[in-house]
């Protein structure tokens, strides 16, 4: 049986076979009364696109580059596996690449052609050299902002998030809260040391800068950075630490020298990775929405794609998109509150406001 053509139903309907392939592709307005012709003829002679030539038209190849510095970070895995499902309800497919210059690599997987589209988590250590940003493949950066891109980005409102977990700190009674900060030079970083001093002020609590010191977003460098701080000859009783796996080293740190968490030192991070869950104690932090996150960068990603095959291709002023996190209150900060039964206290009723929920349950 003969394949039905372009030709075939533009016959049918009575128009040009320009008009049949703007109708099935999408790329330009056609008059209502037309594209009911042709939608009624395509129908009755049932006409299928082929859809090699028409992503190769539309000079698409359903692929997006998802760009990240390291795969070690759980958070990342989560943010792929919550872009994932969003990029293929919407035709694409996605390329993960784990790389030491992730800036650099997206640039070249543009320059490859063969993604439509990329998708860039910033590194922590590449140099503030500007890079010639693709003018018709889009890019859109997730959690980090760029220093050598000027892109959109679709991050947490990180200093809304410190001053949050601060402010659960201070009403805790804590007042000498120790900052593990992220690496000098990238955005996240600088923001949550922001929200860390903000909400010291706010509260009248006096910055002390020996409160703080600068780790590397891994576990190493929050099990050394507690080390030092609760060594100290004024240790601190509370520890904000820039992202989980950092407070995750913090808590390592503070059960090797004996400290015990939350009784002599609370331990707070910020991500909301899964395994923060299962420390001992479970980790307090500031949940980031990595499928709000991924939800809105595949939405600016497709849409900047579909303009670029019907708009003339101009590079707009870059937008930053905050969503707020949320709070999760769990045993590293705080006692467990005693449950009365008779006379007797009872341990083991989680503290207000906490989050004991299991993972599966949510």
């Amino acid at each position: 049986m003969r394949r039905v053509t372009v030709e075939d139903v533009a016959r049918r309907a009575g128009v040009s076979t320009a008009t049949v392939s703007r109708t099935v592709n999408g790329t330009a307005r056609v008059a209502e009364d037309t594209l009911l012709r042709v939608r009624e003829a395509i129908d009755q002679l049932g006409f299928r696109p082929n859809p090699a030539a028409q992503n190769l038209r539309q000079r698409r190849m359903r692929n997006i580059a998802l760009v990240t510095p390291t795969m070690l970070n759980p958070f990342f895995p989560e943010l792929v596996a919550g872009v994932h499902p969003e990029l293929r309800a919407r035709g694409y497919s996605l390329l993960v690449i784990d790389t030491e210059e992730p800036e650099r690599e997206a640039v070249r997987a543009a320059d490859s052609r063969v993604v439509d589209g990329v998708l860039l988590v910033a590194s922590t250590g590449e140099a503030r050299r500007s890079l010639q940003t693709p003018r018709d493949v889009p890019m859109v950066a997730i959690d980090r902002a760029p220093s050598m891109l000027e892109i959109d980005v679709v991050q947490c409102d990180n200093e809304a998030g410190a001053r949050e977990v601060m402010q659960h700190l201070i009403g805790c009674g804590h007042t000498r809260i120790a900052h593990i900060r992220g690496p000098v030079g990238l955005d996240v970083a600088t923001q949550r040391a922001r929200g860390y001093q903000d909400a010291l002020a706010f509260h009248g609590v006096p910055f002390d800068g020996r409160l703080v010191i600068t780790g590397s977003f891994d576990e190493d460098s929050g099990f050394a950075a507690a080390s030092a701080l609760l060594t100290g000859p004024h240790p601190p009783t509370a520890i904000f630490a820039a992202n989980d796996l950092m407070a995750i080293g913090a808590i390592a740190a503070a059960h090797q020298h004996g400290v015990r968490v939350p009784d002599d030192v609370a331990v707070a991070g910020f991500d909301g990775i899964h395994v923060g869950r299962y420390t001992q104690p479970a980790l307090t932090t500031i949940v980031q929405p990595v499928a709000d996150l991924a939800r809105r960068a595949a939405e600016l990603l497709v849409d900047a794609i579909d303009r670029r095959d019907t708009q003339p291709v101009r590079r707009p002023v870059p937008t930053v998109t905050q969503l707020p996190g949320r709070l999760a209150v769990r045993g590293s900060t705080v006692l467990p509150a005693p449950t009365w039964h008779g006379e007797r206290p009872v341990r083991g009723r989680p503290a207000p406001h906490s989050d004991p929920t299991p993972a599966g349950a949510r």
